[in-house]
């Protein structure tokens, strides 16, 4: 039996992703590209960079791809994962 976190851990770097337009935000769906399979989600917006609504969006976007990973979303803490991402 394959671990999940091990199986998450080996998607690639670069997968294939499409970008849809809402409004002012825009909704990434990468794909794994042995499946085909939605793997990870993210929203951004078109407005000023460093905002608390682009820190908010982010966080979602985290949870978002770590519950369709299979993850347990109950013990996650956003806000290291946020800063470990982007160190």
């Amino acid at each position: 039996m394959t671990n999940r976190a091990n199986a998450i851990h080996m998607l690639q770097n670069r997968r294939h992703c499409i970008n849809i337009d809402i409004d002012q935000f825009v909704l990434s769906i990468g794909y794994d590209p042995k499946t085909a399979k939605c793997c990870e989600a993210f929203i951004s917006h078109r407005g000023k960079s460093g905002t608390q609504l682009e820190s908010t969006l982010a966080k979602i976007g985290v949870l978002i791809s770590k519950a369709i990973q299979g993850e347990k979303l109950y013990d996650l803490d956003l806000d290291h994962l946020i800063d470990e991402k982007h160190q």
